[in-house]
Formats: structure tokens, sequence, C-alpha cells
């Protein structure tokens, strides 16, 4: 690996950086919104760069599913295209992958200081490993590691269907049919997802409120002003602890469950305590299977750039070898 861009591309954010084989550089945020495409944003990412040094390729995540080359973000409107993007930048190559294969690449890689374990001790050494990351939208993951490297299991799982796991949880999975039609694990677990909680909360309640931005269900959680807030972020982490159980069910993920993302981790003490791990256990004859796995939320500010520089190396390795032959 020489000096490669490195890109995180979600559905509200796009970060990027360049970095060597030992490093990444300062990472450089902005919203997506601001700019008309991704090519607008890279160009003005690599203007900041004075170093004057070559970038030899791109490595990009991207929220959404990757096919040919490209990739529509699924809770944006920009569309991310590997040929023109290296045409643009001058580029030799460019590489799209989906953000959570990223993330799932480099769970390997973060310090236990990182990650915050939140029940269960005894993964099973060589089993998958999985990851879930609500923000945006949901995004799900698995990875493999075995002596011939990392396979990573990339998925549109946030997109399958939410199961309420008692009366509570199947009223308010009721509500938001009658909102939405299908409801999708997504449209609970998610920043949306916290706004449409607190709303299907108060409805259940008899009462009808302004739809809240999910920083006004976070706040209001927390600082004592709205049960609803509260009781959405409750049911939250009920939904997550649930919906993590099945996917540690569906990839056999007994050598742990990772929570990403942009929102537990402002309140992870809280969730600690939340009703996550019980849903997350409470599967019938299978509570054994899962009492074993541990669940742990990762603190690392940018974990897609920890599996980036994985992915990088790699690719580079691939390279070098076709290029010997």
């Amino acid at each position: 690996m020489t000096r490669v861009l490195l890109g995180d591309v979600g559905g509200t954010y796009a970060r990027f950086a360049l970095a060597e084989p030992s490093s990444i550089g300062t990472i450089w945020s902005t919203e997506v919104g601001a700019w008309a495409d991704v090519i607008e944003a890279l160009r003005a990412f690599l203007a900041s760069d004075t170093s004057g040094k070559p970038v030899d390729g791109a490595l990009i995540a991207a929220a959404g599913p990757v096919e040919a080359g490209k990739c529509r973000l699924t809770n944006a409107a920009w569309i991310l295209d590997e040929h023109k993007i290296a045409g643009a930048l001058s580029l030799p190559w460019v590489r799209l992958v989906n953000d959570l294969e990223a993330v799932a690449a480099g769970l390997a890689d973060l310090n236990p200081a990182q990650c915050r374990l939140v029940g269960g001790t005894a993964p099973l050494p060589g089993a998958p490993i999985a990851v879930l990351s609500p923000g945006t939208g949901l995004g799900i993951a698995c990875v493999l590691i075995g002596p011939a490297g990392r396979c990573v299991m990339t998925s549109e799982g946030g997109h399958a269907s939410l199961a309420g796991m008692d009366d509570q949880s199947d009223k308010i999975v009721g509500i938001l049919r009658r909102h939405h039609g299908r409801v999708s694990a997504e449209r609970v677990l998610s920043g949306p997802g916290l706004a449409n909680l607190h709303q299907a909360v108060a409805e259940m309640d008899g009462c009808i409120t302004p739809r809240p931005t999910p920083s006004d269900v976070t706040t209001g959680a927390f600082d004592g002003s709205s049960p609803y807030c509260r009781s959405a972020i409750d049911m939250f982490c009920a939904f997550l602890g649930s919906v993590a159980g099945d996917v540690a069910l569906t990839f056999g993920a007994r050598g742990g469950i990772y929570i990403g993302g942009g929102i537990v981790p402002r309140f992870v003490d809280y969730f600690a305590r939340s009703s996550f791990r019980e849903h997350f256990i409470a599967k019938g004859r299978m509570r054994p299977y899962l009492e074993r796995i541990p669940t742990r939320v990762i603190l690392h500010s940018n974990p897609a750039f920890v599996g980036l520089m994985s992915l990088a190396s790699a690719s580079y390795e691939r390279r070098a070898v076709a290029r010997s032959r």
C-alpha cells in the first residue's frame, strides 16, 4: 500500500482521508447535502491537500448496495461510480464497497478499549462476527476471519421485516404499518426511526404531537422533559436487542455482535442498563445459544476507516501478485 484516498460516505455525512501504509491523515468531514455529487466533494477535499504527493488510488465505502462498481446511496441523492470518479480525478483505480463491509472488515483490529461490552463473555473462536449500525439508516454485515484472510458478507438486512416482541411492541408495529405500510427494521432502528417511535408511542397514548428530530428525542429522553422521548429510546433499545439476536441466529455469529453507528454511543451507559440484552437472548429454545455471545458497542469515532485500511492493504497485495505474474 502506498498513498490512497479513503472515503466513508453515509446518508448524512461524508468523510475522507489520505492514508499511507502505517497511518491515516486528518479526516475531512462534510455534509452530503452540501455538494451536488461525490466528485465535487472529493475535489474540495483534495484541494486541501498541500503535500504534493500523488494519490495512487481510492477506496470508498458507501451507504448502499454496490453493484458493478456503482452505488446509489439508500438515504441520499448521490450516485457513486468507480469509473466516473477515477476519470474525473485522474486516479489509477477506484473501488467502491458497502459501508458495512468496511466496518466489518475492521472489527478484528479494534482495540478492546474502543468498545463497550454489554453482556456475554464467551465468543467462539473462528465463528462469524456480525455488526449492526443504526444511523441515518440501518446497516448489517458479517465477517468470517480465517487462514485465508477476512471474508465479509454484506447484506440489506436493515430492510428485513420488523417483528414485535410482546403486546406493546406489536401495537407499535401496527401503528407504524398504518402510516408506512410495510415496516422494516430500519423504520425504527435509525435516526428517523427514533422519531417514528416517538410518534407511535404518543399515538398509542392517544396523543398527537409534532414530529421531533432524532436529536430532540435523545435530548428529551435524558433531560427528563419528555416521557414519550424516554419511551421511544427504551423501545429502540428493545427492538435493537431483538433484531441483533435474529442477526446472530441468522449468521451463526457466535464470534460476537457489534453495535456501530452514530446513535447508541451517545447514550451507551443507559443502553448498557436497558432491555437490549434481555431481548437479544429472548429467543425461546435458543436462549442458551445466545447467552454466551458477547455484544459490544463500538466507541471508535470512525470504525469504517479501520476496515478501509485493512481492505486497502489487501487490495494492494492482490495487485502486486497480479503484476508479478
